[in-house]
């Protein structure tokens, strides 16, 4: 019984830890995607600072040229976003649920 419950206890561990990865990869992703479709080519994931607000709900890309947003809308799917209508929505900056640069995440 013993056994069971050590071997429980690492499956369990390995299983969370495995768990920790970005929840955020997806919506980063299709973010970089309408921005593209938008004509945004020269954005690159691993070559700007990303940053992630409300549940995933506005994604911000700076390219260290300019700030970009994308927003979800109710169907799921993210639309390219003004930079005045974006920073009305965002109530604090420095509040994000997410953020990378490089590719790497910014740890708080």
């Amino acid at each position: 019984m013993k056994k069971i419950m050590i071997t429980f206890a690492v499956l369990m561990s390995v299983v969370l830890v495995g768990c920790g990865n970005n929840t955020y990869q997806s919506e980063i992703d299709e973010a970089i995607k309408v921005m593209h479709d938008e004509g945004l080519t020269s954005i690159e994931k691993n070559k700007s600072s990303i940053y992630v607000y409300d549940d995933g709900n506005i994604i911000m890309v700076d390219d260290n040229n300019y700030k970009r947003y994308v927003e979800k809308q109710e169907d799921g799917t993210y639309e390219y976003l003004r930079s005045s209508k974006a920073e009305k929505k965002i109530t604090s900056k420095n509040n994000t649920d997410y953020a990378e640069k490089n590719g790497k995440e910014i740890k708080k």
